[in-house]
């Protein structure tokens, strides 16, 4: 694997703790399930390998990956909320809104879900 991969996949992991730990709130990550799209180019073995580095010290250090490969992830321009879809222009399903953008390139994983220690 190339650099420019491994720089790519290092980069979509970072944010994903970012995302996950600003979603925490302090309290530790139990499960964290990812849902990316194929436009994500994310190999599982690597979203593993980088989470465990880089979560060291974080409330995401040790907390178990579910991945699922899903069609899409969109985003809703009216309340900014992102998610898995089946198809592209699905409804919100936090506001409801009729129509939804379809994100590319690094956008293309989210953290879907998160379990928090009590």
């Amino acid at each position: 694997m190339d650099e420019e991969r491994k720089e790519h996949e290092r980069q979509v992991v970072k944010r994903l703790i970012a995302d996950a730990c600003a979603r925490a709130g302090g309290r530790p990550v139990l499960e964290v399930t990812i849902a990316g799209a194929a436009c994500s180019h994310l190999e599982e073995g690597l979203l593993r390998f980088y989470w465990d580095q880089y979560a060291a010290g974080t409330v995401c250090h040790g907390a178990r990956i579910f991945y699922r490969q899903v069609p899409f992830i969109q985003q809703c321009p009216y309340c900014g909320y992102k998610f898995a879809a089946r198809k592209q222009k699905a409804a919100c399903p936090q506001c409801r809104a009729e129509y939804t953008a379809t994100l590319v390139g690094d956008d293309c994983a989210i953290v879907e879900d998160l379990t928090l220690a009590a």
